[in-house]
């Protein structure tokens, strides 16, 4: 189904998942503004090579003032937000609780649940006065299991699917969908960066981390952005009409509940 005369909002969407995701809602004509503390020209470009259109908005997804800032920017552009993808987000430091830096572990949870927590809050309100619309956060396998080393980004994406379930109740009168979805790993930069912490926090090389991690999924294989980038588009089309609080997830058969 087309995406023409929809306008979405995609967080984090400079680089990776994110920029994924707007390409291929874009592809599907949706107007898109992509929002990132990072430069978004890169994404920007790329959508309007493929005849879409968007627009770049800064935001600092953990600083409320920033949030409030950029859904004023938002609605000097538009009356009306058909779909939000929060996929903003951060991988935390790979140390055990028992080290865990307070510092540290409150970043994690400000960017990926708090950040998530604002940027609904400010833009759901215009897609009420639309008369609805679809949001999907981003979460991860992790939201489903424990990982060792990763305890500030695993309770962050707990909580996030906690968070889904209470917005999707919250909202569902409005005409609001809200679902999410869990990716395993993804090919790219960040899991790069993520198996490098693993790596030196477990003793291991990187190519020991890589090799577990890819032969642990039923697969056999990371996964690829465009296949979450799919599931997004499935999650805020209209063949997923009867969908709401739900987890998807994208992990290659590694969580199949």
């Amino acid at each position: 189904m087309t995406l023409l005369g929809k306008t979405a909002i995609v967080t984090g969407a400079a680089a990776g998942i994110g920029r994924h995701i707007a390409l291929r809602l874009a592809q599907d004509g949706a107007q898109l503004l992509v929002a990132d503390i990072q430069d978004g020209a890169a994404t920007v470009d790329a959508v309007r090579a493929v005849g879409g259109q968007a627009d770049y908005l800064k935001c600092d997804v953990s600083e409320e003032s920033a949030v409030q800032a950029f859904a004023a920017q938002v609605r000097e552009r538009t009356d009306h937000v058909d779909i939000l993808v929060n996929n903003a987000g951060i991988n935390g430091e790979a140390r055990l609780i028992l080290d865990m830096p307070l510092a540290a572990w409150e970043r994690t949870l400000r960017v990926n649940l708090t950040g998530t927590m604002l940027v609904v809050r400010e833009i759901a309100p215009l897609m009420i006065s639309g008369g609805g619309g679809r949001i999907v956060n981003v979460a991860s396998n992790v939201a489903r299991r424990g990982l060792p080393f990763r305890g500030d980004y695993v309770a962050s994406k707990w909580a996030l699917l906690g968070m889904t379930q209470t917005l999707a109740l919250e909202l569902v009168g409005h005409g609001i969908r809200v679902n999410a979805v869990c990716p395993g790993p993804v090919e790219g930069d960040r899991i790069e960066q993520v198996m490098e912490m693993h790596a030196l926090a477990e003793g291991r090389t990187l190519a020991d981390v890589r090799r577990a991690w890819s032969e642990e999924t039923p697969m056999k294989r990371l996964i690829e952005p465009d296949e979450v980038a799919a599931v997004v588009r499935f999650l805020v089309g209209d063949e997923s009409s009867a969908m709401t609080g739900q987890a998807l997830n994208v992990t290659g058969g590694f969580i199949m509940t």
